[in-house]
């Protein structure tokens, strides 16, 4: 099977991180941010930079923008995803041959922007001019992957159903490409958290939601099969009204060469974190446990492994540890190239977060055979099974206890990591999550590219 990567970007100076496999024939990169205009985007993709017709965009352009934002304005409860899903297709069909920087930038395209904004009361009335100029100036960006040329394919397989969303819905919808749908977490969900915590005017946050909640909308219906990550993540899909026979689980797979059970037992009682410091991982909880771990087992030590993703909230997380006199039981390790080993010095693996797909740092642990005490959110109790421990999200004194539980039982928690790797090789192999995918893209594949496919 030969892959296309269609990537979207921050901006224009993202490079490749992985070596490509030889598989991949190609990778489209699209940065949505660090560019005034289209125009400047380099891809050989960029098919619209040709007609400038006043009249295609009155006719065709115009109608079509305005059911999209129609979609958008009008909220989640109330929207129809067929007529956005159509809307998009349209829009994509109409970049094929008309100009994007011309189009988006035009004064018709404003005046309808506005129109729309305003035909809610709320925003008629609170939003301003400045939101109103800032929300188009997002529109602009986030429409911009419909300016690229799609490759012909005899699958689309979208990891997310968040703007990446909107080249599957104008494959399926104007080219007729099946589509695939993973859900590694709840892209909705986790859009949504992060809204409310920006701060950004209501009237901002409550476009970008229904935006957000739309093409969430959008790509269940293109998509022929969705296959989310965990069961957990299903219930999310079957309340947008997906029905089963289009619900297909795949887990998630680790190598259980690479993540392998070394037998190590750490000197001191140790507390292990594989996370990437943001919000989400909601570190402040796992901070805050430990003065209550470390209560019962003086010597104890929390490391936590992984990059900074947001530099406020590492602030926040370091300030913590400072206030509460923790600088010599919690330790920042920063990022690894050799997760395995990190997780074979631990004592038992902690999980804080707030939101959770299927979380990787999880089965990752139970296939190095180490014991998991994790929020119950997401896929993580469905992960862990009998192998571990689930608390409630943001219970500082539940964590604890229940992270005290293993560390003073040291040799019923090596006989539970030895579980969980059994669990692990049965449920969560990289093998076994491959060939499910296999499977499931020569099920949708086009009928004539069975066998090969793209």
């Amino acid at each position: 099977m030969e892959f296309t990567v269609f990537a979207l970007v921050g901006n224009p100076s993202n490079s490749l991180e992985y070596a490509p496999s030889p598989n991949l024939a190609r990778t489209i990169a699209v940065p949505l941010w660090g560019h005034e205009r289209m125009s400047e985007y380099s891809g050989a993709d960029l098919r619209s930079e040709g007609r400038r017709d006043p009249r295609a965009l009155r006719e065709e352009f115009v109608p079509l923008f305005s059911a999209f934002l129609d979609e958008i304005v009008r909220g989640m409860e109330s929207a129809h995803p067929q007529r956005l899903v159509d809307a998009i297709g349209g829009i994509y069909t109409y970049f094929r041959k008309h100009d994007y920087d011309w189009t988006m930038r035009r004064e018709e395209v404003w005046n309808v922007t506005l129109a729309e904004f305003r035909s809610s009361a709320w925003h008629d009335r609170f939003m301003s001019a400045l939101e109103a100029i800032e929300l188009t100036r997002s529109l602009y960006r986030y429409l911009a992957p419909l300016a690229i040329e799609i490759p012909a394919s005899d699958v689309v397989h979208t990891s997310a159903a968040g703007l990446c969303g909107l080249v599957a819905i104008a494959a399926k919808s104007a080219l007729g490409f099946p589509v695939v749908l993973t859900e590694h977490g709840v892209y909705l969900r986790e859009r949504v958290l992060e809204l409310a915590r920006a701060g950004f005017p209501f009237s901002d946050r409550s476009i970008k939601k229904n935006l957000f909640s739309a093409i969430a909308r959008a790509t269940y219906a293109v998509a022929d099969i969705i296959a989310p990550v965990c069961s957990y993540n299903a219930t999310w899909e079957r309340f947008y009204g997906v029905p089963e026979e289009r619900i297909l689980v795949i887990y998630n797979g680790v190598d259980e060469t690479r993540f392998d059970d070394r037998n190590l037992r750490p000197e001191r009682p140790t507390v292990t974190a594989m996370v990437r410091i943001d919000p989400l991982k909601d570190l402040e909880t796992l901070v805050a446990s430990a003065p209550f771990v470390r209560e019962r087992f003086p010597n104890v030590v929390f490391d936590i492994w992984g990059p900074i993703h947001d530099e406020a909230y590492n602030v926040r997380v370091v300030d913590l540890v400072r206030a509460l006199g923790l600088e010599d039981c919690v330790r920042f390790r920063g990022s690894t190239s050799d997760p395995a080993s990190a997780f074979a010095e631990a004592s038992v693996v902690a999980l804080s977060s707030i939101s959770e797909g299927f979380p990787y740092s999880v089965i990752e642990a139970m296939m190095c055979a180490k014991p998991v005490v994790a929020t119950d959110v997401g896929g993580a109790r469905e992960a862990i099974g009998e192998c571990g421990t689930v608390v409630p999200p943001k219970r500082p004194q539940r964590l604890a206890e229940a992270l005290c539980d293993l560390l003073a039982r040291p040799e019923e928690a090596v006989l539970l990591g030895k579980k969980a790797r059994e669990r692990a090789l049965e449920l969560f192999t990289l093998n076994g999550c491959l060939a499910n995918y296999r499977a499931l893209y020569g099920t949708v594949a086009l009928p004539a590219s069975v066998g090969a496919g793209t």
